[in-house]
């Protein structure tokens, strides 16, 4: 039986929480708790919905990397953190600076999925002044190598497949996945991203963020390798109201609105 194993890290749990449905639960926003079941994988770990104890969690990991325990699919979410001083003892698992175990996971996982931007590029916790002396798995923003070398790659032959996003949609992790599992090959770019990756909100027609049109907000770039320094976040977008001028949207509105087109920069 294939297994999946999920390790948070430096994380607001933003993917853990769109995977494990807390938004929506339909047909189109497919739940880990869907995927393993449908694929017949066994959950080897999960900080929000494992059987096991913390402490029968510990064991599994501890026998996947002996390699008494086969590990197909290792999900990681959240920056790697080396502080203070790169020790790493800002986060600790059962004693021992995290970022060691997982290093010692990935070599033993035969696919390894970055689950969101700070896990494939640091993210958020990598900014400067980065105190937490955070960096992805295998990037450290744009830059090749992280908590692994560039030329690192998995049992199954590919580096770290980077699912950035913050967070990444559910449909976005489940369809990913499971062309992984079942061998469909992956398309990776420059910076490791397969082609299920797209701009936030968009669609298959398009291929472009819809967060001004759909939120009111301008795209601040969260698939890419520098964000969150690369566009400046929280931009309002000036929206046309049926029943008054050109306005900013507000927290409750509940009138619908068509948003301008902005310089292209959405």
């Amino acid at each position: 039986m294939a297994t999946l194993l999920w390790m948070e890290c430096g994380s607001c749990n933003g993917e853990s929480m769109a995977i494990l449905g807390t938004g929506t639960v339909c047909e189109d926003n497919p739940t880990l708790p869907d995927f393993l079941e449908r694929h017949n994988v066994g959950l080897l770990g999960h900080p929000s919905i494992s059987a096991e104890s913390a402490r029968g969690q510990a064991h599994a990991i501890g026998r996947a990397i002996a390699g008494e325990q086969e590990l197909t699919l290792l999900c990681v979410e959240g920056s790697i953190i080396n502080g203070p001083g790169g020790t790493g003892l800002f986060d600790l698992y059962e004693g021992r600076p995290k970022r060691d175990v997982i290093r010692e996971l990935c070599d033993r996982a035969d696919f390894v999925l970055a689950m969101g931007t700070c896990a494939a590029f640091g993210g958020i916790p990598a900014a400067p002044p980065n105190p937490s002396e955070s960096t992805g798995l295998q990037f450290c923003n744009e830059r090749p190598g992280g908590l692994l070398d560039p030329g690192w790659r998995s049992r199954g032959g590919l580096p770290v497949i980077n699912l950035a996003g913050c967070p990444v949609n559910a449909a976005t992790m489940i369809n990913t996945l499971t062309r992984v599992l079942h061998g469909v090959p992956l398309e990776l770019d420059s910076l490791n991203r397969p082609s299920t990756v797209r701009p936030c909100l968009s669609d298959v027609m398009t291929k472009k963020c819809k967060t001004a049109e759909k939120v009111g907000y301008a795209c601040y770039g969260c698939i890419g390798s520098r964000f969150p320094v690369s566009k400046p976040l929280f931009r309002p977008t000036p929206l046309i109201r049926f029943d008054s001028p050109t306005t900013r949207p507000g927290p409750h509105s509940i009138n619908r609105k068509i948003p301008l087109s902005l310089r292209g920069d959405a």
